[in-house]
């Protein structure tokens, strides 16, 4: 079975290629009160996003994946995963996994490789293939509509031609977080199923950002137009740029 899973994701990848993805590519001139802070590589969750119809230069593809790689909220991330594997841990983990100061680094240490391993992956498959993995919103107001094309942005990116291409990007980056682990793993835990199994919930996280970058800027707008308090980080100032939605 865990054979056969890469076999039906990678042909599922290549029936929603079939489908054509219509983005939305906002306007160069907007009205700075209708604009949402955007981090330069996406928000939220670190998903990159394009804010141009623009095919990405080498200079532009590593300025993303420095940020999404060492940025700061990359380095804090882990920090939450480590807290919450040493409170939950698996059965069978290993005391110095789950006990002591040197747990806890183990387990960010942990984090902290796959999502390098997963964002170098992702970075140097676009650039050899001239791939564009960075999301595009739906010019769709069906929720249903604007959801479906979330997830299949998981399978399906652009080429920097703007064709729609199988995301190779995702599915090597994925591929690169799962298999990290086999080499500083405890026992147990440094086999091919724990590797397929954490490359699953890589590929799981790129659906899960892009259905968050779908929809999150359309509730920032909703809590703007309420006066709705809405917690807002602080983020450097090279971090930000506007994007309308």
């Amino acid at each position: 079975m865990h054979r056969i899973l890469p076999l039906l994701v990678f042909a599922l990848g290549s029936i929603c290629a079939s489908f054509p993805l219509h983005a939305q590519e906002p306007p160069p001139q907007a009205n700075p009160e209708t604009q949402v802070p955007v981090p330069l590589a996406g928000d939220p969750l670190f998903a990159p996003v394009a804010i141009s119809g623009k095919p990405q230069s080498l200079h532009d593809r590593f300025i993303d994946y420095a940020i999404l790689a060492v940025g700061p909220r990359t380095l804090f991330a882990p920090a939450v995963f480590a807290a919450a594997r040493m409170i939950n841990p698996p059965m069978t983990y290993p005391r110095d996994w789950r006990l002591g100061g040197g747990a806890f680094g183990r387990n960010y240490g942990n984090a902290l490789a796959g999502g390098a391993a997963m964002q170098t992956g992702r970075f140097l498959t676009g650039a050899l293939l001239h791939e564009d993995f960075r999301y595009r919103p739906s010019a769709s107001d069906n929720p249903l509509v604007r959801t479906f094309h979330a997830l299949a942005f998981t399978f399906v990116d652009k080429s920097d031609s703007g064709h729609n291409r199988i995301a190779f990007a995702n599915f090597l980056g994925a591929e690169a977080a799962g298999f990290v682990g086999n080499l500083y793993m405890p026992a147990g835990f440094n086999n091919l199923s724990h590797a397929e199994t954490r490359t699953a919930i890589a590929f799981g996280s790129f659906a899960a950002q892009n259905l968050l970058r779908e929809f999150v800027p359309t509730l920032l707008k909703a809590t703007q137009k309420w006066h709705t308090p809405f917690p807002r980080i602080p983020v450097p100032e090279w971090w930000v740029k506007l994007s309308p939605r």
